[in-house]
């Protein structure tokens, strides 16, 4: 419940016109809510066009995700849901408390009732802070309530925070012993009005109302102080802008917490920022900002150590295998590639999971780590095994500064691609030649010869798969008509015979900085952009060697927030397209003949993105990797 710094203006524009909040101070008129002993105020109104089930479903879902209106809180976690236990407080039973018996006095919702309103439910929730060293939780109880009349409904939202007095109240609640969300809705008569009448006939307001905590001086009433108007203000815009979005058909895009769910994930950040979080920003020797790359490899370790804990059995408190966890194989280990400044290895090894990391040149940060955790940190080159052969084979071999993406020392380790650039779209074809599961965070878009490039939708057996069975569309984009001039073969000739019905580029296509100019057919609809176009990529190359998909948006202080993860791979003939390319998945993968079968496919692969041979690829790739190598090293 931040407080917002200004009011929005002024606007000429009726309701019915703008989706804007209009609200006007109510401060001086009579309360919404009117009890004979309690203080309540209501502070700001504003007319609303959304119905009364709308209403209800963004007071839940600020219910239930308070870190809307606070950066503050983590989120909420509920304990006492009429809603969901029937036999419980509103039920109506003759004894509506046998669950209440079951529930912690201190978690127990605090009965109210408003004269006149039904209570519809009832629900107790822990707001839990984003920083409990400063900050303690609070319990709530969120009452529903509701009132039918002939011509207009009125739904309540009552807050109850269990404080006794105005000094328990934590920072992140504003100090009040009640709050209230009121939404009214005229029923209006039929529809009469002509088409140029842009009158509705359902009009509704929102309203926020304050119980104050009684004043200190007995010759004073308790008044509304600045920061508690401005929270007023933030907590109603709140409310407004997300009622008027759903009644304008928004829908949302960006789904959270669909692999690890939140309270777990966010536990477990807490606790590792706790351990970790101030030390390493202390001690950043980097001139890059360290509360942006400190506490996002603490989100992508906490992420991973909930991820392996429902693969694997993991180390406990004493840093032994098997300590701990849900699924049952043996941690096989972890490669972090093109681990930059080693924040990320270094937090991992330290809560006892076996691995090591790798970049090619050497970051300061390495050197505030302990000796133990910089052994496990590497300077290396790598150059994928695929593109060495013969001599060029011998020589890199002989040079511990090369290494050829097989991590034999520790089979089927778990590789971490954390905005590894050059090593991005690779992460899947190394995973596939190690029988390993990975995670690719990407971030900037190199194709499978390291040079810069504007990944497409998909690769091109990406595009087949599409062909061959529609039902996939949605899971596997095609190629824009820009990207298919741009990676076409160049041995291929055109397959149009007539040369001036070819669709030729307005514009001359600016590679480097992953523009894209659109053709006279695409002027009105929106592309995709060029981090988009990365991960779907990256995602349908894991498609191509076999890798059941999955992909989560990290909590995590960057807009290149996306994952791209590989736990398992389909079984024999268990594609979608057919199963010709899992016919290896899962049969025979410590073999030799089974290796070879691995490295051809992604040979072929690596060719048929890259419109020429793996020689030549390889021969590209080794050449920046030089160049790489001689590069200072950044802060990430």
């Amino acid at each position: 419940m931040a407080a917002v710094n200004e009011l929005n203006g002024p606007s000429n524009e009726t309701p019915t016109q703008s989706r804007k909040i209009s609200p006007t101070d109510r401060t001086s008129s009579p309360p919404d809510i009117n009890l004979p002993d309690e203080l309540w105020m209501t502070v700001l109104d504003s007319p609303c066009t959304f119905p009364p089930d709308i209403y209800h479903g963004v007071m839940l879902n600020m219910i239930t995700n308070p870190n809307i209106t606070s950066s503050h809180l983590f989120r909420a976690d509920i304990f006492f849901d009429t809603g969901v236990h029937d036999d419980s407080l509103d039920s109506g039973h003759d004894q509506p408390n046998k669950m209440l018996k079951h529930i912690k006095a201190d978690y127990r919702p605090i009965d109210y009732e408003l004269p006149g309103y039904t209570r519809t439910r009832t629900m107790v929730r822990q707001l839990v802070p984003r920083n409990p060293q400063l900050d303690r939780p609070l319990l709530q109880t969120c009452h529903f309530f509701q009132r039918l009349e002939e011509d207009e409904e009125t739904h309540v939202v009552l807050y109850i925070p269990h404080v006794q007095q105005a000094e328990e109240m934590p920072f992140y609640h504003p100090t009040v012993s009640k709050l209230a969300f009121t939404h009214k809705w005229r029923i209006g008569p039929p529809p009469t009005e002509t088409p140029s009448d842009t009158t509705p006939s359902h009009l509704g307001s929102v309203s926020i109302s304050y119980s104050l905590f009684p004043s200190p001086s007995t010759t004073s009433p308790p008044s509304l102080t600045p920061k508690l108007s401005r929270t007023a203000l933030r907590l109603l815009s709140t409310l407004h802008k997300h009622g008027q979005g759903q009644q304008a058909g928004y829908q949302k895009r960006v789904h959270l917490d669909r692999i690890i769910p939140q309270t777990r994930y966010q536990d477990t950040y807490t606790r590792l920022k706790t351990k970790y979080g101030r030390k390493l920003a202390e001690q950043w020797v980097e001139v890059t900002d360290p509360g942006k790359h400190v506490f996002e490899d603490l989100g992508i370790a906490a992420f991973l150590v909930e991820v392996w804990r429902d693969m694997y059995a993991l180390p406990g408190a004493d840093g032994k295998e098997g300590g701990g966890g849900e699924g049952g194989a043996v941690f096989p280990g972890f490669v972090d590639i093109g681990c930059g400044n080693g924040v990320l290895t270094y937090i991992l090894l330290s809560e006892g999971y076996r691995g090591w990391g790798f970049d090619a040149r050497k970051r300061k940060t390495w050197s505030i780590f302990p000796p133990k955790i910089q052994e496990h940190l590497n300077e290396r080159l790598l150059v994928p095994e695929i593109f060495q052969s013969g001599k060029r084979a011998q020589e890199m071999s002989d040079d511990s500064t090369w290494h050829d993406g097989i991590f034999r020392d520790a089979p089927g380790s778990f590789i971490i691609s954390n905005h590894a650039d050059e090593l991005t779209a690779w992460t899947p074809l190394l995973a596939y030649l190690n029988n390993a599961s990975f995670i690719a965070i990407p971030c900037c878009s190199h194709d499978l010869a390291g040079s810069r490039f504007r990944a497409p939708l998909s690769t091109k057996a990406g595009k087949t798969r599409y062909r061959n069975d529609p039902s996939i569309s949605d899971k596997t984009p095609r190629r824009l008509p820009q990207q298919q001039q741009q990676h076409q073969d160049p041995t291929q000739k055109p397959t149009n015979p007539n040369p001036d019905l070819a669709v030729k580029p307005t514009t001359q296509q600016a590679v480097e900085s992953g523009s894209l100019a659109r053709t006279p057919s695409q002027q009105h609809k929106k592309l995709p952009s060029a981090y988009a176009t990365l991960c779907s990529y990256v995602r349908s190359l894991a498609q191509d060697v076999g890798f059941e998909v999955e992909e989560e948006v990290l909590r995590i202080p960057s807009t290149r927030n996306l994952c791209v993860i590989g736990r398992r791979r389909r079984r024999r003939g268990s594609g979608t397209a057919g199963g010709e390319a899992d016919a290896d998945a899962d049969e025979g993968e410590g073999d030799d003949e089974d290796v070879l079968a691995r490295r051809e496919r992604v040979v072929g692969i690596v060719e048929v993105e890259m419109g020429r041979g793996v020689e030549v690829v390889g021969g590209e790739w080794i050449a920046r990797a030089e160049g790489l190598g001689r590069k200072p090293g950044s802060g990430h």
